[in-house]
C-alpha cells in the first residue's frame, strides 16, 4: 500500500495567544506571547502520525497562494517534512483559513476563525485511499460524508471523528470519536457511559468518547457496560488545543500500525494528548514515540506507588 492511513479534513493557519486569563464580556487582558503554527482537525492528525513514521496522506482543503498559505506550509515543512502534502492544493483564489487561538494557562480557550465557511470541499483521490486506515473529521460537511463513504466502499476501516450528528457516515464507522464539549455533556463517567451506550446502539461503531483532564469512556460490545478510563496527568499544561487529534492519532497508530489492543492502543493516544498539552500550539508538544511509552511507564509505576 501506498499509505498507512489517509487522513481528511481541514488544515489551516493557527494563530495561538497565550493570555493569563479570558476575559469577561468588555474585559481586557495582556497577550503574554503569540506563535503561528499549521494547525487543523486533520493537519494536527497526520503530524503526529508523521513523526511517528507513519506514512500518512493528508487530504485538505485548498489553501491560498498568500502569505498565510506560505506560513502554513513552510510550518509543516520545517515540523513533519516526511508528510505526504501532495493532495493539499495551493490556488491563487483560495483563501487560507486562520484561527485565531486564546489559551489560558487552565486550558480554557475562545477560538476566532476567518475563511472557514469559504474553504473547498475535496472529493479523495483514489491514489490516496490506496491506505490502511481512513480518519476524518466533518467540517467539509456533504463532502466529508462523500469521503466517508469513498472509503468505505473502499472496505477501509474508518475513524469517524465527530460525526455522531451524520447518520449515513456515522453507520459506516469502525471507530466512533467525538468529546464531552460536541455532545454538550458535563464530563463526568455517568453521563459520558450513558452517552457511549446510546451512541454505540444506534450507529454500531466501537465509541469513545474523551473528557479531556477527566479522562474518556469507550465501548465496543453491548453485551458489556462502557469502559471507564483515567487520564493520565500531563505534567505541565500549556495549551490544549488539538488533544482529541492526538488521541486518535495516538490509537490509530498503535492499535493498526503497531497491532496492540484496542484498549492500549486507547492509553497509548491518551498519553500523546497529555504530553502534547505542554507545548503552546495544536501539535507542538507531540513527542516521539519512545518518549509516550516511556512516560506511559512513569505514570504507572507512580500510579502504583499511590496504591
Amino acid at each position: 500500500m501506498a499509505f498507512d492511513v489517509c487522513v481528511y479534513g481541514t488544515v489551516c493557519l493557527d494563530r495561538m495567544r497565550s493570555v493569563d486569563r479570558l476575559p469577561l464580556d468588555g474585559g481586557y487582558v495582556d497577550i503574554l506571547e503569540e506563535v503561528l503554527a499549521p494547525g487543523g482537525e486533520a493537519l494536527n492528525t497526520a503530524v503526529a502520525l508523521s513523526r511517528w513514521g507513519a506514512r500518512a496522506a493528508l487530504v485538505g482543503n485548498d489553501i491560498g497562494d498568500d502569505e498565510s498559505g506560505r506560513a502554513l506550509l513552510e510550518g509543516v515543512v520545517r515540523d513533519a517534512p516526511n508528510l505526504d502534502l501532495r493532495f493539499v492544493k495551493v490556488r491563487p483564489d483560495a483563501q487560507t483559513p486562520v484561527c485565531d487561538c486564546y489559551v489560558a494557562p487552565d486550558g480554557r480557550r475562545a477560538m476566532f476563525g476567518q475563511g472557514f465557511r469559504a474553504m473547498s470541499s475535496p472529493d479523495v483521490p483514489s491514489e490516496a485511499l490506496d491506505a490502511k486506515l481512513f480518519t476524518a473529521e466533518p467540517n467539509a460537511r456533504e463532502a466529508a460524508t462523500r469521503a466517508v463513504l469513498q472509503a468505505s466502499e473502499k472496505g477501509l476501516p474508518i475513524v469517524a471523528m465527530d460525526f455522531h450528528r451524520i447518520e449515513e457516515a456515522a453507520k459506516r464507522a469502525t471507530v466512533l470519536q467525538t468529546s464531552y464539549e460536541h455532545l454538550s455533556l458535563p464530563p463526568d463517567p455517568p453521563h459520558l457511559m450513558e452517552a457511549a451506550a446510546q451512541l454505540h446502539a444506534r450507529f454500531g461503531a466501537t465509541t469513545v468518547i474523551t473528557a479531556g483532564e477527566h479522562g474518556y469512556v469507550w465501548i465496543e460490545d453491548l453485551m458489556y457496560r462502557p469502559i471507564y478510563q483515567t487520564a493520565y496527568v500531563a505534567p505541565k499544561v500549556i495549551d490544549t488545543t488539538g488533544s482529541g487529534d492526538a488521541f486518535r492519532a495516538g490509537y490509530i497508530f498503535a492499535h493498526w500500525l503497531c497491532g496492540e489492543s484496542l484498549p492500549a492502543a486507547f492509553k497509548f493516544g491518551a498519553a500523546a494528548a497529555a504530553l502534547n498539552a505542554a507545548e503552546l500550539g495544536a501539535y507542538a508538544g507531540i513527542p516521539s514515540e519512545s518518549k509516550i511509552r516511556a512516560f506511559m511507564v512513569s505514570a504507572g509505576n507512580e500510579a502504583a506507588q499511590g496504591e
